[in-house]
């Protein structure tokens, strides 16, 4: 029996408002460069994603890890980009550092809030579990995620990253229960997927945009389009 739920944040609960190609363009602009986001888009999903691939490998989690990947991502944007060469690197990376740390610049997928609500009202904890630094803190409090759920454990606070089983096992002691008794929902399947279960605890991918490649082979974790498709596995 299901007695909590644990949530990934960012392309679970959380997107970049209106997209990420969209805030890079709005940045750059400011530096009087003009890039499409559709551009930006194309070279940051990659890179992104290796460098997800990269950091996987790392347990151990902080502030100052998640800033250096940031700057390792932005960095290799740059340098695929030479229309940005007309730009100071360091400060067209604290821009957009500091664009993607205030709350403004994220929002709620809409099936969010009602799932949540649900969840709850049930009597099911609900928590998140999310490879971000310190700053996702206060910008679940500005979206208005903290008072949607029981508790937030976020890496850079517990000094270890998901696919490593311990943060999970954190999160079972906020909540209270077995891993037998717990389900993770996130969007990458190492991360989320094989991370939960290495700690016993039973998972979910979410594909909003169809970005997973679904595994045929029997082990292959279920997938949901939809946090609502949630209901009839509880």
């Amino acid at each position: 029996m299901i007695k909590a739920v644990f949530f990934d944040a960012g392309h679970t609960l959380l997107y970049a408002h209106p997209d990420l190609g969209s805030i890079y363009t709005e940045t750059t602009r400011t530096f009087g460069v003009e890039v499409t986001s559709e551009s930006f888009a194309e070279i940051l999903i990659p890179v992104f994603k290796q460098a997800s691939r990269d950091y996987a490998a790392t347990s151990a989690a902080s502030d100052e890890q998640d800033l250096a990947m940031w700057r390792v991502i932005t960095k290799r944007v740059y340098e695929r980009m030479p229309a940005l060469g007309r730009i100071a690197f360091d400060a067209w990376f604290e821009a957009l550092y500091s664009r993607f740390g205030d709350h403004k610049s994220w929002r709620f997928y809409d099936d969010v809030t009602p799932v949540l609500t649900s969840l709850r009202k049930r009597g099911l904890k609900v928590g998140v579990v999310s490879n971000w630094d310190t700053r996702l803190r206060r910008i679940s409090e500005g979206v208005g995620l903290t008072p949607l759920v029981d508790f937030l454990v976020i890496s850079a606070e517990a000094g270890i990253r998901k696919p490593n089983p311990g943060i999970f096992e954190i999160a079972l002691k906020h909540a209270g229960v077995k891993p037998e008794e717990a389900l993770h929902i996130g969007d990458n399947p190492e991360e989320d997927g094989e991370g939960a279960r290495r700690a016993g605890v039973k998972a979910l991918i979410i594909d909003r945009r169809q970005r997973v490649t679904l595994r045929p082979d029997p082990g292959a974790l279920p997938v949901l389009r939809s946090l609502e498709e949630l209901y009839p596995l509880l």
